[in-house]
């Protein structure tokens, strides 16, 4: 399943996948050649990382697609298994284009993921 995290509206991209105030499951029918999406309210917007991972866990969630994301974050989810891909070009979720995704990795990931303290230099 895919998740999209999205703003109040329910259709638009969020900037942030922890703090979305909802998420959009993609349902994939293996059967046919189309998908069902739900869009639950996020429940765990403002909890603290922990929390927020146990519940993510329980989702059965195998690919996220993200705006932004943090490294820390990132890596989190590549140990759960977890398919990330930025989205570069959509703005809701019904215009994302599979062409325009970038599949995040450890390899790219400070390149791209522009959330947290990674780019911070030591003084």
């Amino acid at each position: 399943m895919t998740l999209i995290p999205v703003e109040e509206d329910k259709k638009t991209i969020a900037h942030r996948f922890r703090k979305a105030h909802s998420f959009a499951f993609l349902y994939k029918d293996k059967t046919l050649d189309e998908g069902q999406i739900i869009v639950q309210e996020n429940p765990h917007k403002t909890s603290k990382s922990p929390e927020f991972f146990e519940y993510f866990k329980t989702l059965n969630v195998d690919t996220l697609y993200v705006k932004e994301l943090g490294y820390k974050t990132l890596l989190t989810l590549l140990e759960m298994e977890v398919e990330v891909f930025l989205l570069q070009e959509a703005d809701t979720w019904n215009k994302i284009k599979p062409n325009s995704l970038l599949l995040l990795d450890k390899e790219n990931a400070k390149e791209h993921c522009s959330l947290g303290h990674h780019r911070k230099e030591s003084n």
